[in-house]
């Protein structure tokens, strides 16, 4: 999303000469300008050498370990430079006016765009000098989930992700939610006293995400690509997918539920495909393992490449989207682009960005969804209207709209 977003911004930003762009990320202590939006793509579905892949998760494990010891230094640090004397901002006023050639200006913008919340605490004091130099700060929020439902969250990444928002709310000009329901969330958590209220010029609006990403190029061609064998032989099923990865909030319990119902009832030619990194909880994962047609049936595909995931879209037989809540949910809009059926969940925004043009369910009610899938496969003339009518009145939003409708609330 960010990628796509930024990406956007940048082209608007060759035409209009009023607007300058600069992507840029915080490495602890400053700024530093990013230069490669698109890293290369990582996957499990690709012919690899198993040995390059086991060195790649060990290299991976030990950045991960490195920036947290390091954020943790650098805490340390900063809290006994605190101690023996009361930092001075306005000592500090040229620390961050010019990087790389770019010199901050009063009245320009900076956009937190991505998880912020793990950074050290010398990202508050960095925004600090910001806000005393006048820079218009603006965080985009995609959701409120470690707040409004801590069950779904370790209780140390809910504690982590509070406090974030407590602290860094009231130096936020502007909070951009990717959803009216998201928008609607931070609203009443500031209303609850969950989220600090005293900032009374700060501005909350919503935008829209973009879905039109099959657009795109891609680096691997999808009539002929290497994914492995078993990966291709199951685009040949008749299957339905589910994208994201595998947490508690997904309501993947659910699912696996339904499916069941539909194997008990003698369907055996359809299949169950997840999309997405497993690893963030192990009960989750144990589920869907732990299925007799694990393997089968069932099948965890892991994290997917853009281009891995246009065939997926291409070929299934239908998305499922089963959260008990989420901020947007860009799959819904995703599948809907290649005009796949989508049984959803009533949760969060999924009917916000679904329209009326997926079916729905309750998501504490497992036999709804199975309902609705077999109602699905049940008639092909129920499933062919379905699709002829996304076909004929589902308009993906863009990427560009999306970029275009951000920009606009930076400027005014």
């Amino acid at each position: 999303m960010v990628r796509e977003l930024t990406s956007e911004l940048l082209k608007i930003n060759s035409s209009r000469p009023d607007v300058e762009i600069v992507v840029v990320m915080f490495d602890g202590t400053s700024m530093r300008r990013v230069t490669k939006l698109n890293p290369s793509n990582y996957s499990n579905l690709t012919k690899r050498n198993s040995y390059l892949d086991l060195v790649n998760k060990i290299k991976s494990k030990i950045q991960i370990l490195f920036s947290k010891v390091r954020n943790k230094f650098i805490n340390l640090v900063l809290n006994i430079s605190t101690l023996i004397s009361t930092l001075d901002l306005n000592k500090d006023k040229n620390i961050y006016i010019e990087f790389e050639g770019y010199k901050i200006q009063p009245e320009d913008v900076y956009v937190i765009a991505d998880a912020n919340w793990d950074l050290p605490k010398t990202y508050y004091r960095f925004l600090q000098i910001l806000k005393r130099h006048k820079i218009t700060l603006v965080i985009i929020c995609y959701d409120l989930i470690p707040i409004k439902f801590p069950e779904f969250s370790s209780q140390k990444f809910t504690k982590v992700f509070t406090k974030f928002y407590r602290d860094y709310s009231p130096l936020f000009d502007k909070v951009l939610c990717i959803s009216r329901n998201s928008m609607e969330d931070y609203k009443n958590a500031q209303q609850q006293g969950i989220l600090p209220s005293n900032n009374p010029n700060l501005i909350v609006k919503k935008f829209r995400l973009g879905c039109d990403y099959y657009n795109h190029d891609n680096s691997l061609n999808l009539e002929n690509n290497d994914f492995n064998k078993d990966f291709s032989e199951l685009l040949t099923k008749r299957y339905i997918l589910v994208v994201g990865s595998l947490v508690p909030h997904k309501n993947i319990k659910a699912i696996i539920e339904a499916f069941d119902l539909l194997v008990n009832y003698n369907y055996k030619d359809i299949y169950l495909l997840f999309a997405g990194n497993k690893g963030w909880h192990s009960e989750t994962d144990a589920l869907i393992e732990s299925n007799q047609m694990y393997g089968k049936l069932v099948h965890i595909l892991g994290s997917v490449t853009d281009a891995q995931l246009k065939v997926l879209y291409k070929n299934c037989y239908c998305l499922v989207q089963a959260s008990f809540y989420e901020g947007f949910g860009l799959p819904v809009v995703e599948a809907l682009q290649y005009c796949k059926p989508v049984v959803a969940s009533t949760g969060g925004s999924l009917p916000e960005v679904g329209g009326d043009f997926c079916i729905y369910f309750n998501p504490t009610q497992p036999t709804e969804l199975y309902q609705a899938l077999k109602k699905l496969l049940d008639s092909d003339i129920y499933y062919n209207n379905l699709v002829e009518r996304i076909e004929n009145e589902y308009r993906p939003f863009s990427w560009q709209e999306s970029a275009e409708e951000f920009l606009s609330y930076l400027c005014s």
